[in-house]
């Protein structure tokens, strides 16, 4: 049989340097991810106070508007419980009464934030236009909002799981509601989680509120800590650089000794009466007394002692 002839193999062109050049430089799809250096970030405050009623939480989210850096400052009011702010300027507020509208803000905060980065003016003022309380030849004062405050995460869960559960404002009260059960909880949970971490990477100071709920630990043991349902309390603190908790001042009688005042204090590392955290190695204490933003700011040296913040 004859043997069929092959066909000699071809040798491989060469590639010339410059073909090579230009494949490596050839345009490419955008990078999934970034790198830089830690201490080149821009630094911002993300705090979570919790305590009980009256104990100056708002008062103390208020303080942040002392901070020429941190303004303008945006509340976000969910217990209408506002009266403490008015020694303040520069906060503006928007009261909130469901959880779709907390959305709604928080989609606001997003574009505000790109538009404030980008120094567009024009588009800045055209969201304020469309969202404030202004007659239309009102001259405005251009916000720039620097810091948030949400009060507090206890109200915004329970509008949360009002949503859930079919409740609005036209709900009369002796409407038979449907009762919260697993599903819901479920859902609630992961909404919540949403939020806090949606909030917490806007590129702004970040501050939430919360009261405080007693609770029973795994050993039996009472402690404080975040009125939230289930397990949202540990995991809402791990989405932020300081979680402290606030208890108010208040005098001691010893009988025959000096009336002694124990100031305002809050506590920013746990004990096993409360949970507490705080991620910055420059701070060496175990909590603040008589607090305000600024203190926690320079304490924790995010903030200069001419009062600018501080980059890595």
């Amino acid at each position: 049989m004859a043997e069929v002839p092959t066909k000699p193999a071809q040798k491989p062109r060469p590639v010339s340097p410059s073909t090579v050049q230009q494949a490596v430089q050839k345009p490419t799809a955008p990078p999934s991810f970034r790198i830089r250096r830690v201490s080149k970030r821009e630094r911002y405050l993300k705090l979570l106070v919790y305590g009980n009623y009256g104990t100056g939480k708002t008062h103390l989210a208020g303080t942040a508007s002392e901070i020429p850096e941190l303004r303008d400052v945006l509340l976000i009011n969910a217990e209408s419980g506002d009266l403490t702010l008015d020694a303040f300027e520069y906060i503006d507020e928007v009261t909130i009464h469901d959880f779709k509208t907390l959305a709604r803000v928080y989609e606001f905060l997003k574009a505000h934030c790109a538009a404030r980065d980008a120094n567009d003016e024009d588009k800045l003022e055209a969201m304020q236009r469309k969202f404030f309380y202004a007659a239309e030849d009102e001259e405005l004062e251009l916000r720039r909002y620097k810091t948030v405050i949400v009060d507090s995460l206890s109200e915004v869960e329970q509008y949360c799981l009002n949503a859930l559960l079919g409740i609005a404002d036209n709900t009369k009260l002796d409407d038979e509601v449907q009762s919260a059960e697993w599903s819901e909880y479920k859902k609630n949970n992961s909404m919540m989680l949403r939020l806090a971490r949606n909030f917490r990477n806007l590129p702004m100071n970040v501050i939430f509120t919360c009261a405080e709920a007693y609770t029973q630990d795994e050993t039996k043991k009472m402690r404080f800590t975040l009125d939230l349902t289930g397990k949202l309390s540990k995991k809402i603190q791990g989405f932020m650089d300081m979680v402290g908790y606030l208890q108010s001042g208040q005098a001691q009688h010893e009988e025959g000794k000096q009336e002694v005042t124990i100031p305002r204090r809050l506590s920013v590392t746990p004990t096993p009466r409360f949970d507490a955290k705080h991620r910055y190695a420059s701070f060496k204490g175990t909590h603040f007394d008589n607090p305000t933003i600024g203190k926690i700011l320079k304490e924790t040296g995010l903030l200069s002692k001419e009062g600018a913040l501080l980059k890595g």
